[in-house]
């Protein structure tokens, strides 16, 4: 790991940029690191300047950035928010990785397994924190959950039952609707129920089973 630099960073405030303007870092994540105490909003970068502006307008961002490319150049960012469709995950980790950039990456992190222990062993070797944004893990209900049946509170564990749903009003074209890019029930809302189940659970399954009805 390496301390953030610049004189931001040495009075111990995280300097994040943001990669874009979706509807997650819109509606949730920009006022989130706004308002963290040891954090500040300061670029966000959108292929659309008009929108890029618009965002910086009503949360308060000091800089816009027309490109990926240039905030991921701003020597005044420390980290940065990774909101994009998921088959762009791993490149721009990457990218983020090579500018010395910690990184939070919206959920699945990447397409697969294998691409997921790529890019962390990538960074690793760059000396830069990735994490997937599971929010769960850090929110004092869940962490006391998981210590109270850690604690055998309610006795040994043995069956655990995730929903987890929406109504969809998808357009067409959209990434989530596309396998080959990452979309699906899965990857989109399913992983919730997985990741949470395995960080309850506290080991890997033996076995995985399976359904699906098709749309």
């Amino acid at each position: 790991m390496t301390e953030p630099t610049g004189a931001a960073g040495a009075a111990g405030l995280v300097r994040w940029g943001v990669l874009g303007t979706g509807k997650i870092a819109r509606n949730y994540v920009f006022e989130a690191i706004r308002d963290a105490e040891l954090c500040e909003l300061a670029a966000v970068a959108s292929r659309d300047r008009e929108r890029g502006r618009a965002a910086a307008d009503e949360f308060g961002i000091g800089r816009v950035h027309d490109t990926y490319e240039a905030l991921l150049a701003d020597s005044e960012i420390d980290a940065v928010y990774l909101p994009l469709p998921n088959e762009l995950h791993a490149p721009w980790i990457r990218a983020a990785a090579d500018a010395g950039k910690h990184i939070l990456c919206e959920k699945p992190l990447t397409l697969d397994a294998a691409e997921a222990e790529a890019v962390a062993a990538y960074c690793a070797e760059r000396e830069v924190l990735l994490m997937e944004a599971f929010m769960y893990r850090f929110h004092p209900a869940w962490t006391e959950a998981r210590r109270l049946l850690a604690e055998g509170a309610i006795g040994r564990l043995t069956d655990l039952e995730v929903f987890f749903a929406f109504r969809s009003r998808l357009e067409a074209g959209d990434y989530r609707t596309s396998m080959a890019r990452g979309g699906g029930s899965l990857m989109d809302v399913g992983c919730y129920a997985v990741n949470l189940s395995r960080w309850l659970l506290g080991d890997d399954p033996d076995e995985v089973h399976a359904a699906a009805r098709i749309d």
